[in-house]
């Protein structure tokens, strides 16, 4: 629902907002549709079992003290 006017609009659609040159600027789109594609955008920022594992070797050599550091300067050398 939503107002326009002096009405109200029961069934929503996605609408675009135009500047002066009639180029779309904004869009307005319903509640639902907006939580579908933050629900999907946070499925796709879910961290795999793989890169889990990554992390949880990378920390352990840290703790451990083996894990091996290359210096800023040294990357930057190499471009």
């Amino acid at each position: 629902m939503f107002f326009t006017g002096n009405s109200l609009n029961l069934n929503m659609s996605t609408q675009f907002i135009k500047n002066d040159k009639g180029e779309k600027t904004a869009v307005i789109i319903p509640i639902k549709e907006y939580e579908d594609l933050l629900h999907q955008h946070h499925l796709s920022l879910e961290i795999t079992d793989e890169y889990k594992k990554m992390m949880d070797g990378m920390l352990e050599e840290e703790d451990s003290g083996k894990a091996d550091y290359v210096s800023f300067e040294h990357i930057k050398s190499k471009f």
